[in-house]
């Protein structure tokens, strides 16, 4: 923690960006020690044991109270961990349980497609890679957890957007753009939208080197017992190999490996 101190009391003015970067990380460090301490601590031995200044100390315990991350009691006036770290936790328990249902789906998949299995989930405007099971073929198709991929450009990406309503899908297009990746992008709105129309209706959606040449992708996207997506997946495997001729047979595996996994999280109806 002595760095953190260090940090925080530079010799030169700070600017915003840099203040703010600050009061994150103590905030962090915080939680962090909260957490260590067994979930409650006073605000003295917080400040104390991350060598804060009382008085900056229970600046930022109010912030976070403000966010709901902690709370102070009434009667001792310490400091416990809130509801707001529980569901953001919980959102992360949520994304591991969606992994430990798709696993044997995605072993599966991934053995009678003979290509890449990968599960995404939507962050903001792109796809983030959470899941991914590689194939047993000696050129296959690959990339790192925590990838993002582009919701307009890329298979999964493509699943998570085609059941969003309009309004919804108009929203991200606006904030994101449709940049080009590669001649097959979907750049202009009218395709793309087209596109999905015709995604919908079939369950499953095509990436045809629309975001790397020489790469196909084939997706759909996973509800819950609620009926809303939560995440997206796909098989990646080279153009050589995932032919055009062969999208429509494995574009119905996938369709119901993703309808299979939505039953298993508690869809009881048919998604939309």
């Amino acid at each position: 923690m002595t760095e953190l101190r260090r940090r925080g009391r530079p010799s030169q003015p700070e600017s915003g960006t840099q203040k703010g970067a600050q009061a994150l990380e103590r905030g962090i460090a915080i939680l962090q020690y909260l957490a260590q301490a067994g979930g409650s601590s006073s605000v003295t031995d917080i400040a104390e044991s991350l060598e804060l200044p009382l008085s900056t100390t229970f600046r930022l315990l109010k912030v976070l109270e403000n966010a709901d991350f902690i709370y102070q009691d009434s009667q001792l006036g310490w400091w416990h961990v809130g509801l707001g770290v529980f569901n953001v936790g919980a959102a992360y328990i949520h994304n591991r349980d969606v992994l430990s249902v798709a696993a044997p789906f995605m072993r599966r998949l991934m053995l009678l497609s003979g290509e890449t299995v990968n599960v995404a989930i939507r962050n903001g405007g792109e796809a983030v890679l959470i899941g991914q099971l590689e194939c047993q073929s000696m050129v296959r198709m690959c990339a790192p957890l925590g990838s993002r991929l582009p919701l307009h450009a890329s298979g999964a990406g493509k699943a998570l957007l085609y059941p969003l309503i309009e309004e919804e899908l108009m929203d991200l297009i606006v904030k994101t753009g449709l940049k080009s990746f590669t001649p097959g992008t979907l750049a202009d709105l009218n395709q793309l939208k087209k596109d999905l129309h015709l995604s919908s209706e079939r369950g499953y959606v095509i990436d045809s080197e629309e975001h790397v040449l020489g790469l196909n992708c084939i997706a759909s996207p996973i509800y819950d017992s609620t009926g809303n997506v939560v995440a997206a997946i796909s098989i990646s495997g080279p153009n050589s190999r995932l032919t055009a001729e062969r999208f429509a047979s494995l574009g119905e595996l996938v369709r119901d490996t993703a309808k299979d996994i939505s039953a298993a999280l508690g869809l009881n109806t048919p998604a939309r």
